[in-house]
């Protein structure tokens, strides 16, 4: 028998620093796997938080290491308490670090994903590697997969070095690789492949030469599969595959995946259902402001590497509001990119969070909600 249930996304955006959820409602499917068609047919739409421009989550103004901004959420959800990881963002004068801003992870809980509390005595659960390390300058866009009792938390880290510094891209872009870690409790981690990416960045020319990070991983079968952000001086999304989540093999011969719309995409976030896959990711949209804003998108797979648009090539979101934290007008330094995490079933409902960091004007952390479709 057929029960109703529903999906939550936490998306996080960039640029405006705070974490939304949305939520599909009326999903009907069978329980652990809602097909991508039932997804399809619910829409979602924003649901205010009492933070600051409707943000559920929003940064501390107290807190030495996420006063500034935060994003990148990801979420998992055991039946009682969501957790959701994220990217705490504070300014910096270490000339070392990138960009001017220090990043770390730090843990959110709820009992509702809408309402939610700092952990861990407000200190990040993942902080800088060792000097040397690859991730000695800051740790980025987390994603967490729930193996059993354990978290596995892969995300990319920074070393300080940009394009100038590997012979491709902009100069000024700061170099990112997949890393790993472990956890028991989702606050304590252990870094795996002792301590060494798990996935370097390509060599010159390949579409992954200065960043391969912002990823989405799912386990089917016996392997792993990651869709994540490849960045060349272009951002566009590729594949890789394994079999314990440390050895990688990128996949359609190292390069980008087809069939996405735009111009370039980043942010991937895949729910497989057995038959078909389903990919909310992001690419850049013109605006009458003569500017351009990253703009979320669906599109579906057969085979998870040839892609075709959903929804008949419309974006998930409409705009936000004037006043939401996630309004923007797309001139540079007002834009946004939203990283959606992985779809949860709950009870009629889907939702997920977005957070964007980088303006000034908003930061913070919001809600969406999809209606009965």
């Amino acid at each position: 028998m057929k029960t109703p249930l529903a999906l939550r996304q936490v998306l996080g955006s960039i640029v405006c620093g705070m974490i939304c959820l949305v939520i599909a409602e009326g999903v009907p499917a069978a329980d652990p796997t809602v097909s991508v068609d039932a997804v399809l047919r619910s829409p979602f739409r924003r649901v205010a938080g009492k933070a600051p421009g409707g943000a559920a989550v929003f940064p501390d103004s107290n807190s030495k290491w996420f006063d500034h901004s935060i994003g990148s959420p990801t979420v998992d959800f055991d039946g009682t308490t969501y957790r959701m990881w994220f990217v705490g963002m504070s300014r910096t004068k270490d000339p070392r670090i990138p960009y001017g801003f220090d990043e770390r992870i730090g843990l959110f809980t709820s009992s509702d994903g809408v309402v939610w509390r700092i952990a861990n005595g407000g200190r990040p659960v993942l902080d800088h590697g060792p000097e040397g390390a690859f991730d000695d300058c800051g740790i980025a866009h987390p994603f967490v997969l729930r193996i059993e009792n354990r978290f596995l938390m892969w995300y990319g880290g920074i070393d300080g070095r940009a394009g100038k510094d590997v012979g491709d891209g902009p100069r000024h872009v700061r170099v990112e690789q997949v890393g790993l870690a472990i956890s028991t409790d989702g606050i304590h981690w252990v870094r795996a492949n002792k301590g060494r990416p798990v996935m370097a960045v390509g060599k010159k020319g390949s579409i992954d030469s200065v960043q391969a990070t912002g990823m989405h991983v799912i386990r089917r079968g016996n392997e792993f599969v990651m869709w994540y952000g490849a960045y060349n001086g272009k951002h566009t999304i590729g594949l890789a595959t394994s079999p314990d989540g440390i050895r990688w093999t990128r996949q359609n011969g190292g390069k980008s995946l087809p069939g996405l719309s735009g111009p370039k995409q980043l942010g991937p976030s895949v729910h497989f259902d057995g038959s078909q896959y389903l990919m909310y990711y992001n690419t850049t949209v013109a605006v009458p402001t003569g500017g351009s804003l990253w703009t979320m998108f669906a599109a579906t797979s057969r085979d998870g590497i040839h892609w075709k648009p959903a929804l008949g090539g419309r974006p998930v979101l409409g705009p936000a509001p004037p006043d939401n934290f996630g309004s923007a007008n797309g001139k540079k330094g007002n834009n946004h990119s939203v990283h959606p995490s992985k779809l949860i079933v709950i009870k009629n409902r889907c939702g997920s969070g977005t957070g964007p960091k980088g303006t000034n004007r908003c930061r913070g952390s919001g809600t969406l909600r999809v209606p009965s479709g």
